[in-house]
């Protein structure tokens, strides 16, 4: 939690070395709250499922879940 309000402040902290393509846009995970991060035009932000979910998305590449 206390990490949640810190990159609510500062900002989430990308490792670049975990960046994957989901054939839409880049994705990753904030290394400081692990909330799930989107790059658009303008950087950075939350993943939000109810503006970007899109069946036609892939799934991580090392997650268990078929294509």
């Amino acid at each position: 939690m206390l990490m949640r309000l810190i990159c609510r402040y500062v900002g989430h902290k990308i490792n670049r070395q975990r960046v994957w393509d989901d054939g839409f846009a880049f994705r990753a995970n904030c290394t400081r709250c692990d909330a799930s991060l989107i790059r658009d035009l303008n950087g950075w932000r939350e993943f939000d499922s109810e503006i970007d979910a899109n069946t036609a998305r892939k799934p991580h590449p090392r997650s268990n879940k078929p294509q």
